[in-house]
């Protein structure tokens, strides 16, 4: 079937049918309604690939996500299907699959380059105006797209001119997370952070650190524990810094899996949250609702992600923005239950 073939049926022109196609100009209800029903019974589908090439751009966008399972890349996807749904935008996406290839071992993705560059090859193939690149943790990553003559976001991850980057803010989301308990009172902390070769993790450390030194307090070496982000090893240095008589009156878990673990160590050492011992997270993912009370945590702005990649993109196919733009994304606080104020005498 043939634009010719719809328009005879119809009894209109060819550019008539294109115009109801694309939504490029104004046509009479009664017209469109009348293509639009010869189009749904005939079944008729625009060749992408051929518009593409006569018009020398696709509409096309390629998103390849490091693995789609990580919870995060959903929302950012999200995010950038909005956009791209806006502005008369398709998307194509490659899950590249690697968490349970590579785990937390992110220098070891150049063992999947072969894959990357499928994925690549597929999507320049498909003649996309420009690609995303979702990161599954977000780090410094090179030479992963290469050198590939299309615009190039890079989300939830960044790279050294490679293309431009989206992330969210790591060190001043802790720092005004540790100043908020600083004011309700607490001076005795304890930290379980993530893995150690993780840059979140050292990022949101240093945030933790930065609002100590400014209030003059200082870490206890002792108090300084890895949870690795997970549930099993934060609860069991929860545990370590828990099971002593002088334990900190705040704990500070870099994500909420390792404040749940926290919640689960006091409980099993016969202590309450936040009665005995307040507790933070990170993420306000979905294992936080089903424990009480509600534990105060960070809201990453995954979505927004989505929409501001997908934007830069645009503006850079368009021409609006030439060159690499790096924005990095406030967080949100959510305020739960699970910080106690303290009075002079608790400290």
């Amino acid at each position: 079937m043939t634009l010719k073939e719809i328009a005879s049926m119809a009894g209109v022109s060819v550019a008539t049918v294109s115009y109801v196609l694309n939504n490029t100009a104004q046509v009479s209800d009664e017209t469109r309604k009348k293509v639009e029903k010869i189009i749904k019974e005939t079944g008729y589908r625009s060749n992408i690939l051929a518009k593409s090439l006569r018009r020398n751009e696709s509409f096309l966008v390629g998103v390849i996500v490091e693995d789609v399972t990580v919870w995060h890349t959903a929302y950012i996807i999200d995010g950038i299907n909005e956009i791209a749904e806006a502005r008369g935008y398709n998307t194509i996406l490659s899950n590249l699959r690697l968490l349970n290839k590579i785990e937390s071992q992110f220098d070891h993705i150049s063992n999947y380059q072969k894959d990357i560059d499928k994925a690549l090859d597929v999507m320049i193939g498909m003649q996309v105006d420009g690609i995303i690149y979702v990161g599954m943790h977000d780090r410094k990553i090179s030479h992963i797209l290469g050198n590939i003559k299309k615009p190039v976001v890079y989300c939830y991850c960044y790279t050294d001119g490679e293309g431009s980057s989206v992330r969210y803010s790591n060190e001043k989301t802790v720092y005004h997370m540790t100043k908020m308990l600083i004011e309700n009172g607490h001076r005795e902390f304890g930290v379980i952070n993530g893995l150690k070769e993780s840059e979140p993790a050292a990022l949101r450390y240093n945030g933790f650190l930065k609002a100590l030194n400014e209030a003059g307090i200082t870490m206890k070496e002792e108090n300084i524990t890895c949870g690795n982000w997970k549930y099993r090893e934060g609860k069991e240095a929860a545990k370590k810094l828990l099971n002593k008589s002088d334990h900190p009156t705040a704990i500070v878990a870099m994500n909420d899996d390792m404040a749940v673990g926290v919640y689960d160590a006091a409980r099993e050492l016969g202590l309450k949250v936040p009665d005995d011992v307040s507790v933070t997270g990170f993420d306000n993912s979905d294992i936080i609702q089903y424990v009480t009370p509600r534990i105060t945590t960070v809201e990453r702005p995954l979505q927004e992600m989505g929409y501001r990649a997908m934007e830069l993109l645009l503006e850079n196919v368009s021409g609006v923005s030439v060159g690499d733009v790096s924005i990095t994304l406030p967080c949100t606080l959510i305020e739960g239950e699970s910080v106690k104020k303290l009075n002079q005498e608790n400290r």
